[in-house]
């Protein structure tokens, strides 16, 4: 299955109400705190592939501002923090690479 489009997350808490379970989160990017969200739009984050197009958040921590890039690389610490070396087009100064963490990072919604 290939998502168009999802929002790094973290799962802070889950509620049961009876048989059913929902889970609250924070979403990576904008710290929002959706609550409630069911089980079948939450996924393990999994690590986008070297060569792929995303959208990158190079604005400030207060305001998102998407720009398109690319996963030249990533890398895993030891307690699990991923970090993506991306590439942007810049219409001036050519191609030039950068180092974000994983909630600065959207897969590209036209899928790669």
């Amino acid at each position: 299955d290939r998502i168009l489009f999802a929002v790094p997350a973290i799962v802070k808490g889950l509620k049961r109400e009876n048989s059913n379970i929902k889970y609250n989160l924070l979403n990576a990017m904008t710290n929002a705190r959706p609550f409630g969200v069911a089980p079948e739009f939450v996924h393990p984050y999994q690590v986008y592939e070297d060569g792929i197009r995303a959208d990158c958040n190079i604005g400030a921590m207060s305001k998102i501002y998407l720009t398109p890039c690319s996963i030249v690389s990533h890398s895993i610490n030891g307690r699990g923090f991923i970090l993506y070396r991306v590439s942007y087009l810049d219409e001036e100064e050519g191609s030039f690479p950068e180092h974000l963490p994983f909630s600065r990072i959207q897969r590209d919604r036209r899928l790669s």
